[in-house]
């Protein structure tokens, strides 16, 4: 199969998934009218900044991109496709979409029974970590990554459960309501130093073995026959592993340098106050 040929898999209509594209696109509707005309309905609603819906709306395209196009197919066919949908699914997308919802909304949602309380445990720093890299490994556990492939619902369950995890970790990162954000910016490059490290053992297993470890990936593909079996399971580890990195450097990359602007307008505070003959603020 010719590289072309490959490609022309994206160009077929049928290929696609249109259920899931109307459901992408009311849920951008829904968000531009709740953050436009009708953020009336919440308290306190500031105006959505363009970036913010920017970053929302890249979030669904990229998620839909992953699992509503041809690559959803090849997915099932090829063990490197999978991985590519799973780093764009689950290292993407959420924390675009997390980013892009304006504060009001989550300050809603914070006054539902049980919310607050809930979602405060689940975005500690120390629980998403285990959260989300165990349910990613386990995930991976040949057994489970089998009986997950060929149950539709138990293939929902995990699939939405680990995006739900993902959420989680990426929250204590890029908390999008101010007075929630408490973490220091040295310790938010810990903790994805630290998602980046515990990742990389289920990756290296992946891409070093020379055995197939699931059942689901154990002939060549029909519909894609660009490589061996073990050839793309090795392939997978390498994607996972890279689109890791991509992303984490780049929210390392963020979170350095919203912080050097921190620092440096607090020193510019401070030298004001001096320069004025008024107390430091604090």
């Amino acid at each position: 199969m010719t590289s072309a040929e490959f490609f022309q898999i994206f160009f077929y209509v049928s290929n696609w998934d249109l259920k899931l594209n109307v459901i992408m696109l009311c849920i951008a509707g829904l968000y531009l009218v709740l953050t436009g005309p009708m953020r009336h309905l919440f308290p306190n609603a500031e105006p959505a900044k363009g970036s913010a819906r920017i970053k929302f709306l890249s979030g669904l395209l990229i998620y839909y991109i992953a699992n509503g196009s041809p690559l959803n197919i090849l997915g099932h066919e090829l063990f490197s496709m999978h991985m590519l949908q799973m780093s764009l699914t689950f290292l993407l997308a959420p924390p675009l979409l997390l980013t892009g919802i304006p504060a009001y909304m989550y300050r809603a949602l914070a006054k539902l029974p049980g919310v607050r309380k809930i979602g405060h445990f689940l975005t500690k720093p120390l629980v998403t970590i285990f959260f989300f890299n165990g349910f990613f490994t386990f995930y991976h556990v040949p057994y489970i990554f089998d009986a997950s492939m060929n149950n539709e619902w138990l293939h929902i369950v995990t699939h939405y459960g680990l995006l739900f995890a993902a959420f989680c970790m990426w929250f204590p990162i890029f908390c999008p309501v101010p007075e929630w954000d408490r973490m220091k910016s040295l310790h938010k490059l810990v903790l994805i130093f630290v998602n980046g490290i515990l990742l990389t053992p289920a990756c290296a297993i992946i891409t070093f073995t020379d055995l197939l470890l699931y059942d689901q990936y154990q002939t060549m593909s029909t519909i894609a026959p660009i490589m061996t079996p073990i050839h793309d399971q090795q392939l997978g580890g390498v994607i996972m592993k890279i689109m890791q990195e991509i992303v984490y450097i780049g929210a390392i990359a963020i979170v350095f340098f919203r912080w050097v602007r921190t620092e440096r307008a607090k020193d510019d505070a401070e030298l004001q106050a001096y320069k004025e003959g008024n107390p430091t603020p604090s």
